[in-house]
């Protein structure tokens, strides 16, 4: 267990109230907030990051929940992506004074925790897991802070096939949780949208010889090649696209809207697009705010899920404030209530906790910049 230290300390705030012309001290109640992913990875350490600065902001305004003082504290835990250890932690979180859990943070680790929760009737909110598998059982505890892959597939697949014309489309996925679930959604909905499915393969998720699949593209000649898997693979698929000469269009998922990605892939060329749960960030009001915020408090630029683990972090304790009370049930019950609107945008949910009219945003490459092509809102 690691409690995460804060900028405030409990000498800080109140502890004493007057009663019968004395004072009586009031303890301040510690209140401990979950979060879970695999913090070796750069993505996942940015969303606890962003999770501490939202906790500090709650905490120096000094909040009282019924009457009581309290001060929140973030209690991290490293899944490492690993569906096992995921259980484990879940059920720590489970035993522990935890009012909720922002987390996981894959897709994987996301639904195999969520039973458990359900189960023991702990909140959690998912700043990064945009599998439809998550809210797809009905738990009342879980809550989907992005839009699911489904809708956002849905809406891509028509706007590719049926406008940008790009009919013959080669499926590619890492054979993972996520990447073969995405890869059947995308399927599914070409075809529905009248394209055709020309070639479909796994390949390991560790690997970066992409030579047999890209071989294979060749020679069957698609309009759109579709890659679901990690984000240093698709870095590595789309500079293997440029060596093989092929003027097919990539299209790839996850958090590759950055600058770090681009450094990373070095010069890829305006073939490469990619689907993200989100309107454009950058775009939001207070953005700007929150990112010169993290990057004062960190020393480091804050990528652009960490939003949502903020965001995630803020609507937990909003509840908390609402509902007067950090009981877990009641924080449920007022969660699947409320109306939150977040840096990241307008934030309340369906009976089975997805994320209520989501919007999804298809960028494109230009002069070695990632430019919105189409912003769609699903239904």
């Amino acid at each position: 267990m690691v409690y995460v230290a804060l900028v405030l300390t409990l000498a800080a705030l109140p502890t004493a109230s007057h009663a019968e012309g004395g004072l009586v001290e009031q303890p301040v109640r510690i209140v401990p907030i979950g979060f879970a992913g695999p913090l070796s990875e750069i993505n996942a350490r940015s969303g606890r990051n962003a999770a501490i600065l939202a906790i500090e902001e709650v905490n120096k305004s000094s909040p009282r929940i019924n009457g009581q003082s309290v001060f929140f504290e973030l209690m991290e835990q490293d899944d490492k992506a690993d569906p096992r250890i995921t259980e484990y932690i879940a059920r720590y979180f489970v035993n522990s004074k935890a009012i909720g859990v922002v987390g996981h943070w894959t897709s994987n680790a996301t639904v195999t925790a969520a039973p458990i929760y359900n189960e023991a009737g702990l909140v959690q909110i998912s700043p990064a897991s945009w599998s439809r598998r998550f809210t797809q059982k009905s738990y009342r505890t879980a809550f989907q802070i992005l839009g699911s892959d489904d809708a956002g597939l849905a809406v891509a697949a028509d706007y590719l096939v049926r406008e940008l014309q790009l009919r013959r489309v080669f499926i590619l996925d890492d054979g993972a949780y996520l990447g073969t679930s995405m890869a059947d959604y995308l399927s599914a909905h070409v075809k529905a949208a009248g394209g055709e499915i020309v070639y479909r393969m796994s390949v390991n998720g560790k690997t970066s010889d992409f030579n047999a699949p890209l071989q294979k593209a060749q020679q069957v000649k698609p309009d759109l090649i579709f890659f679901s898997g990690r984000v240093i693979q698709s870095g590595v698929l789309a500079r293997n696209l440029q060596r093989f000469q092929m003027s097919t269009k990539l299209l790839i998922t996850g958090t590759v809207v950055t600058d770090n990605f681009l450094q990373n892939v070095e010069k890829i060329d305006s073939t490469v697009m990619a689907i993200v749960p989100s309107t454009p960030l950058e775009k939001r009001p207070g953005m700007a705010a929150l990112q010169k915020k993290y990057a004062e408090r960190f020393n480091a630029e804050m990528l652009p899920f960490a939003a949502y683990a903020y965001d995630s972090v803020h609507l937990l304790i909003a509840a908390a404030k609402k509902a007067n009370s950090l009981d877990r049930g009641k924080l449920i019950d007022t969660l699947h209530d409320m109306k939150y609107n977040g840096v990241t945008g307008p934030i309340a949910f369906d009976a089975n906790g997805a994320l209520l009219k989501p919007s999804y945003t298809l960028y494109g490459l230009e002069q070695q910049k990632w430019v919105p092509l189409r912003v769609f809102t699903a239904k």
